[in-house]
Parts: structure tokens; C-alpha cells; sequence
């Protein structure tokens, strides 16, 4: 009898690993219609669904399969920040003066910060700024303080390292803006933008350069077709600022391209703008007397001078609203500066992520997932879905906390939900959710919210492996046959949606 039930239980065991299934939620046999349903050919899936107050699972599909998340890696790069920097972490730019020498320097301190002089940021009706405006109230208080001249501008950027190109991103695409370098101080989301107009038919298109730039190097060997389209594009190849100009313009395009040594490159945009607003920098272009810091480097009599901050709430949602990779770059290495003190990396950042999951979720998470990068760009990335409703409870433990993540996430026509989960793919739920995407990945992870009790769900839909073609489009309707499901048992049409409870 004994013998006999050890081999029912083998068979069991055995079919569990055939079909990929663990059966443990009331929803599993209708994740698995829907998964059989929607024709991916060969790829790999796996699901998590659980209760975020009980953490009753409610679905399970493979939930403890290696994934690669692509941006999906942005939940957990924001869950380590809010609890390493805390939610009134603020990122700070500090202008300070070096009297120790005459003429003073100019020193630049950076903390990592993304977000300075973010153009989507500085033009928000709450900030009511632009680049120009920003280097005015610097070049103000310059002034103001009765600084007129300097030797040098000297950028600190020590809070990170100087590997600003992570090894694991595809070389191929290292000028797009979604590759921009991560530095220790950013400017303008580390991207130039190129316009380009048409000239007369057939002839060599006009071009403009923001912000002004005048050591990068632009070679046009763009064609104005004012009958075409437009197939604009830039090269910009190896770690330097030569750039080129290729395709066809037929009306006026813009051109974001990644700029190469961003600490660099931010104090030469500002010591161009100072020196425009009656700062002089001697002889010669301002852009000239920039230089980085000295690794060992030590300043006397520095006096700050003007602090440019951005709140973490800021950054997390540019992080997950828009996921922008270098918002989450910037967050992964001022995690790693923050605990070791040593300059922020790729390395010592993912060290700490893996910390926060051991301690917060327990040490199997944290052996279970593997931390390239913080955005996800990289595919060495490696994430169980039951690891991402794991710290989203962990996450809703704490309200100020899950506020903050949760009201980052992109929504129904915002962020890169823009059009999603619209018209006939309406939710009942409240939705709110990280999407992510690489060749062949497609991920879609976060939160539904009850509309009248505030009972939460907690999902993680992770599709690896999935072939280009016809089969590709079935990736984005699975999502949402899977969320229409999550959305069924969480608010039954029989039961109103404005029903208190």
C-alpha cells in the first residue's frame, strides 16, 4: 500500500513538472485556458497572483521559473530605494565655491540625480521651468553672491564610479536614449536632441543642436525628400561625441542620441551657460576650463552656493510611469553608495537589492534572483513572479510606503499604459502596473484595487522566449485575458462595483 501510494505521488510530482502547473489558487485552471488559448508557440510563461493583505495565492503558473524581466526589474529597483533612501530621500545638485584659490572654482557637486534639468520635470505646471530658465537663477545667484569670474569648473561626481556604460547593454543601441550613460552628475536626461529641417528638394537638411553643444561633432549626410517620409536617424559610434546624420527629412524631426562621459558633458553645458549670463571663465570657450574631480581630491573654504533638489517621489515615477532606464540606473548605484559608501556601481548597487530581498523577504529570494542591472535592459537579469508579489506585499506593509509605489505605477491612458486597458479592455479593478519589453520578452507586473472595499491583488505575468511574427501579437491579449480573470474574481458582475464594503 505504502509502495502503491509513493508511486501515485511520483506520478503526481511528475505531471506537475510536465504541464509546468502549481496548483495552489482558485484561478489556475482559468490562467491555464487562457495561457493554451493564446497561441505563443514555444514560449515560456509564468504567473503569480496573491492576496496583498493575506497573501492568499489566487493563481499560480510556473511561479518560481528564472524569468528575464526586462523593465519589470523596475519594481524591484524602487522597492530596495524605498526602503534603503526612505520617502523623503531628496537627490541634491550643489553649486559651491572654492575661495582657496584666486580666482575661485566653480565646483559642481552631483548625487546622482536623474532628474536635473529633466525638461518633462522642469515643465510640469508645478515647477513652471525650462533649461534656460534654470541656468538663469543659477547665473542669479551667482551674481547675487558677487561671483563674477571664475578659474575653473570643476564637476564632482565621486558619489558613482565612472563605468557609465553597463557591459551587458547592446552595443548596437548605445546612442538611443533609452542607453543613455549613467554619471554621478546627469544633465538632461544624458541625451542631446538634433533637429532637422528640410531644405530645398534633394538638398542637405538644416540642423540644431539642444542644448548648445559646440564640441559635438554632427556630420549631415542626411538628404531632404519632401516626398517621402521621414527616416531620420543618428549614429553615434564608440565612447565619444562624433555623431552623424543619416535618412531621408520631409518635415521637421527630433532626434533624442545619448551623449558619451555625462559628468563631462554636464559641465561643459553649464559652464557655457554661466559664461552667456556675464560669468567669465577667462580666455577662450567656457567649455574649456571644465575637469573632473581628482579621485583623492580635497577642496578648503568651499562655500555652497545654490542646491538644485528632486524628491524620490519624483524620480520613482519617471522610473515606473515612464520607464526611463537611466532614473533606475541612478537609483541602483546611489543604493550601493549609500550603504557602502564607496562610489555607486552596478555591483555594490545589486549587492544591496540583494540584501533588501534576504532581509525583507527572506535569504531563498534573494538566491533566486539575479541583478544586472536596475532597469532591466540587460537580459542577464533573472526574476521569479513570485518574488515580485512578494515584495509588493512587503511593500503594502507599510502605507506611506506603498503609496508611493503604488501611485508611481503607470494607469489606464498614462505612462506607458497609454493605450492599454482601454474601451473593450476596461477593467472593473482599479489598475496600476510596470509593463516591460525586450526582443522576444514581455512583462507586466502590479497591483488591482478593488473600486469600493480596497482589497488588492498583487500579479506578475512574465512572457520570455516569445516568437517574432504572428505569435507576438497573442503576448499583449494574454495579459489582458489574464487580468480579465484576476479582475472577474475580484469584482464578480454580479456584484456592483459601487457597492460599499
Amino acid at each position: 500500500m505504502r509502495k502503491q501510494t509513493t508511486m501515485l505521488l511520483t506520478m503526481i510530482a511528475t505531471l506537475w513538472v510536465l504541464t509546468g502547473i502549481v496548483w495552489g489558487g482558485p484561478l489556475d485552471s482559468q490562467i491555464e485556458r487562457a495561457i493554451k488559448q493564446a497561441d505563443l508557440g514555444k514560449a515560456s510563461i509564468a504567473v503569480h497572483a496573491i492576496d496583498l493583505r493575506t497573501g492568499q495565492v489566487i493563481a499560480a503558473y510556473r511561479p518560481d521559473a528564472d524569468m528575464i524581466p526586462a523593465s519589470n526589474m523596475k519594481i524591484i529597483t524602487s522597492g530596495a530605494a524605498l526602503q534603503v533612501l526612505g520617502t523623503e530621500f531628496v537627490f541634491r545638485t550643489t553649486f559651491a565655491i572654492d575661495e582657496s584659490v584666486s580666482p575661485p572654482r566653480l565646483i559642481v557637486e552631483g548625487s546622482g540625480d536623474p532628474a536635473f534639468g529633466d525638461p518633462e520635470l522642469l515643465e510640469r505646471p508645478t515647477v513652471d521651468l525650462s533649461l534656460p530658465k534654470l541656468f538663469d537663477q543659477i547665473a542669479g545667484v551667482l551674481r547675487d553672491a558677487g561671483h563674477t569670474g571664475f578659474s575653473e569648473l570643476v564637476i564632482d561626481d565621486r558619489v558613482f564610479d565612472r563605468e557609465y556604460v553597463h557591459p551587458m547593454w547592446p552595443e548596437d543601441q548605445l546612442n538611443r536614449w533609452y542607453c543613455a550613460e549613467v554619471g554621478g552628475l546627469n544633465l538632461r536626461r544624458n541625451v542631446i536632441t538634433v533637429y532637422a529641417e528640410p531644405s530645398a528638394a534633394g538638398g542637405t537638411p538644416m540642423t540644431q543642436i539642444l542644448p548648445e553643444a559646440p564640441w559635438v561633432e554632427l556630420a549631415n549626410r542626411g538628404r531632404t525628400d519632401r516626398k517621402g517620409n521621414n527616416t531620420a536617424w543618428i549614429a553615434r559610434p564608440g565612447a565619444n561625441d562624433r555623431m552623424t546624420l543619416f535618412g531621408k527629412v520631409r518635415s521637421r524631426v527630433e532626434i533624442d542620441v545619448a551623449i558619451h562621459d555625462p559628468p563631462l558633458f554636464a559641465g561643459r553645458v553649464l559652464a557655457q551657460a554661466v559664461g552667456a549670463r556675464d560669468i567669465e571663465f577667462g580666455a577662450g570657450p567656457e567649455y574649456a576650463k571644465v575637469r573632473l574631480v581628482d579621485e583623492g581630491e580635497v577642496f578648503k573654504d568651499v562655500v555652497p552656493q545654490a542646491v538644485v533638489t528632486t524628491p524620490l517621489q519624483d524620480v520613482l515615477d519617471r522610473v515606473n510611469q515612464d520607464s526611463h532606464n537611466l532614473y533606475a540606473e541612478c537609483l541602483l548605484k546611489r543604493l550601493g553608495y549609500e550603504v557602502s559608501g564607496e562610489p555607486g556601481s552596478w555591483s555594490n548597487g545589486a549587492s544591496v537589492i540583494r540584501m533588501v530581498l534576504s532581509d525583507e523577504l527572506g535569504p531563498d529570494y534573494a538566491k533566486a534572483t539575479t541583478i544586472s542591472d536596475g532597469s532591466g535592459m540587460s537580459r542577464a537579469n533573472r526574476v521569479r513572479p513570485s518574488t515580485l508579489t512578494a515584495l509588493m506585499k512587503w511593500l503594502a506593509t507599510d502605507s506611506e510606503r506603498w503609496g508611493m509605489f503604488k501611485s508611481s505605477l503607470a494607469t489606464p491612458g498614462v505612462g506607458t499604459l497609454k493605450s492599454r486597458f482601454l474601451g473593450d479592455d476596461e477593467l472593473a479593478s482599479a489598475l496600476h502596473a510596470k509593463s516591460g519589453y525586450l526582443k522576444g520578452v514581455y512583462a507586466l507586473s502590479g497591483v488591482l484595487t478593488h473600486p469600493s472595499t480596497g482589497r488588492q491583488i498583487g500579479f506578475s505575468i512574465l512572457l520570455n522566449d516569445v516568437p517574432s511574427g504572428r505569435q507576438a501579437r497573442n503576448a499583449k491579449p494574454l495579459h489582458t485575458a489574464i487580468l480579465k480573470e484576476l479582475d472577474a474574481y475580484l469584482v464578480p458582475a454580479s456584484q456592483p462595483a459601487n457597492l460599499g464594503g
